[in-house]
C-alpha cells in the first residue's frame, strides 16, 4: 500500500490493476439521509494495458485534489485511453470534472447512453464521450473489456465492466458496503458477520427499492456465464476469490428475494410516556431465552436508534413487530416515516404484528391498517391497549408471543 495522505491510499489489487481508495470518516449521513458512523470509502480503479491505461470511475469531488495526486503517482494522465463511468452519481463521478481540466488529459469517456446527458447536467463539462452498447467488447492489446448494462441499480444508467483476462467484474454500487474495511477480502472465511451487516445495510438503504432489478441483473450475469474471481465495487472492500464472490452473489439474491433469516425478530417501537415501552418490555420478557434473536429499535424521549441500521436489520428478519401510539389524531409521525421507508425500500411479504396504545381514540391502528393495504407486509396479529395494560391485555400478549415464536420457527 502507498498512502498519499490520511484520506487517500493506493493498493495493488493485482499486477495490472490499482485501487485508489478514499476513506471518508467525516460524512455522517450518506446521501444526507442514512446514518453511517462507520464511514464509507470511494473506490476508483486503474487498469494498465499495452495500449494505455483505463480509469474506472472517480471519487467524490471533495477529495479531488488528493485523488488527482494519487492518480499521477500511478500513471501519467496523458496515458489514460479511457475513463469508464459505471454510474453518474457524484460520489463516483465528481472528480471527473477536475480530471478533465488537467493538462494533457485526452481520454475518451465511455458510459451508458444516458451518461452523456448526466455529465452535462451534473458536472457542466464537455468531454469526448462515446456510449457503450450492452454486451459490447473493447480490446486493448491482450485485454478485453465487456460492458454489461444493469439499469436501475440504482440509477437508470448503471452498468458493469467485465475484464475478461483477469476474471474481474467492476460493479460500482452493487456488492458494495459502508465502513472502512481492509481494502480486500480474499476468501469467504474472511467475510465477517460485521462486514455482511454493512453490506446488507447498504443494500437496504440504497438498492433495496430496486430489488426486482437486482434479480434481473443476477439472472443476466448467470446467463452470460462469466467466470468471476474478483469483484471491484465502488464502496467497501474488493472481493477476491470464487468462494467469497459466490457467497456475496447468494446474499444479494436472498436479500433481493426477501428471504428471511430463521429465528430473527425485529421490534420497532416509539414511546412518548412509557406506555408502549412497557408493552415491549413485557413482550421481550416473554421471548427471552426462547431461541429467537430479537433486534430492537426504539425511538423515545431519551433515545433514537439508527434508521439506516433499522432498515438493514429488517431486510432479512423473519418477523416484524411494530409498537406505537396515536398522536394528534393519527399515527405517531416517526412511525409513519419509518414505515414509509419500509414500504418503499423493503416491500416484501413479512409476518407483522402490531401493538398500539391510545388515550381516547386508537387512530394509530386504523392508519396502520390503511398502510398495510398498500404494502406486502402481512398483518398476522394486533393488540391495542388503552394506555395502561390490563390483565386481559397481558393475556392477549401471551397469545401474540406464542404466534411470534411459531412464525419464527420456534416451538412456543
Amino acid at each position: 500500500m502507498k498512502s498519499t495522505n490520511d484520506n487517500v491510499s493506493i493498493h495493488k489489487v493485482m499486477k495490472n490493476l490499482d485501487l485508489i481508495r478514499v476513506t471518508d470518516a467525516k460524512v455522517k449521513y450518506f446521501e444526507a439521509l442514512w446514518e453511517i458512523p462507520e464511514g464509507v470509502t470511494y473506490n476508483s480503479y486503474v487498469l494498465h494495458t499495452s495500449e494505455g491505461a483505463v480509469l474506472f470511475d472517480t471519487v467524490n469531488s471533495d477529495f479531488s485534489r488528493d485523488y488527482l495526486e494519487a492518480l499521477r503517482s500511478v500513471t501519467d494522465v496523458r496515458d489514460f485511453r479511457y475513463v469508464i463511468v459505471h454510474h453518474m452519481e457524484p460520489d463516483h463521478s465528481g472528480s471527473l470534472k477536475d480530471l478533465a481540466r488537467v493538462e494533457g488529459f485526452r481520454a475518451e469517456v465511455l458510459g451508458h447512453p444516458l451518461t452523456s446527458r448526466l455529465i452535462k447536467s451534473l458536472l457542466n463539462i464537455e468531454v469526448k464521450f462515446r456510449q457503450t452498447r450492452d454486451g459490447e467488447e473493447l480490446k486493448l492489446g491482450a485485454t478485453t473489456l465487456k460492458f454489461i448494462h444493469v439499469p436501475w441499480l440504482h440509477w437508470p444508467e448503471t452498468m458493469f465492466t467485465y475484464v475478461e483476462d483477469f476474471r474481474t467484474l467492476m460493479t460500482c454500487d452493487a456488492f458494495g458496503a459502508y465502513s472502512m474495511p481492509p481494502y480486500m477480502i480474499s476468501g469467504a472465511e474472511y467475510l465477517s458477520a460485521e462486514y455482511v451487516r454493512f453490506m446488507r445495510k447498504y443494500f437496504a438503504n440504497i438498492i433495496g427499492r430496486y430489488r426486482e432489478n437486482v434479480i434481473k441483473a443476477l439472472d443476466k450475469l448467470e446467463s452470460l456465464g462469466l467466470s468471476v474471481d474478483l469483484m471491484a465495487p465502488s464502496h467497501g472492500a474488493v472481493l477476491s476469490g470464487v468462494d467469497v464472490v459466490n457467497r456475496v452473489l447468494k446474499l444479494y439474491r436472498s436479500w433481493a428475494e426477501g428471504i428471511a433469516e430463521g429465528g430473527k425478530v425485529v421490534v420497532l417501537y416509539t414511546s412518548m410516556y412509557g406506555y408502549v415501552e412497557r408493552m415491549v418490555e413485557e413482550l421481550l420478557e416473554r421471548v427471552a431465552d426462547r431461541g429467537v434473536r430479537v433486534e430492537l429499535f426504539k425511538f423515545t424521549s431519551v433515545h433514537r436508534d439508527n434508521v439506516a441500521d433499522f432498515l438493514g436489520s429488517l431486510l432479512d428478519a423473519g418477523v416484524f413487530v411494530i409498537a406505537t401510539s396515536t398522536y394528534d389524531g393519527g399515527l405517531f409521525p416517526i412511525t409513519k416515516y419509518l414505515l414509509s421507508l419500509v414500504v418503499s425500500k423493503l416491500n416484501v411479504e413479512k409476518p407483522t404484528y402490531l401493538i398500539t396504545a391510545y388515550g381516547w381514540n386508537d387512530a394509530a391502528l386504523r392508519e396502520l391498517k390503511n398502510l398495510f393495504s398498500s404494502s406486502k407486509l402481512v398483518l398476522k396479529g394486533e393488540l391495542t391497549v388503552n394506555s395502561t395494560p390490563t390483565k386481559a391485555d397481558l393475556t392477549r400478549l401471551d397469545e401474540m408471543t406464542r404466534e411470534i415464536l411459531t412464525q419464527s420457527g420456534v416451538s412456543p
